[in-house]
């Protein structure tokens, strides 16, 4: 005998739809790989918490502009993180 659980349509868990992002401060922006005619993409390289693949890393430049992005991979070494982004940031409007 099978049993059937009904289908649960439409929800999703808050944790999943809008995640808390990484927040980082001292934040240098880059751009990845950085050779001549190759495509590139934005990483942001700095001190502080290694954000995990998907999470979102939130950060203010030194003009006051903030920033937020997926992460796509992130590299620690020697206390410097590297963190690089799936496609182009989004600016974060000030509140």
């Amino acid at each position: 005998m099978t049993s059937h659980k009904p289908a649960v349509t439409g929800q999703r868990s808050a944790a999943k739809s809008n995640p808390e992002p990484v927040v980082a401060t001292g934040v240098k922006l880059i751009r990845l790989p950085m050779e001549p005619n190759k495509e590139s993409h934005p990483a942001a390289l700095y001190r502080g918490p290694e954000p995990k693949p998907g999470e979102l890393l939130e950060f203010t430049l030194d003009n006051g502009v903030t920033y937020q992005g997926k992460v796509a991979e992130a590299t620690e070494a020697d206390g410097e993180v590297l963190a690089e982004f799936t496609g182009p940031l989004k600016v974060i409007a000030t509140k």
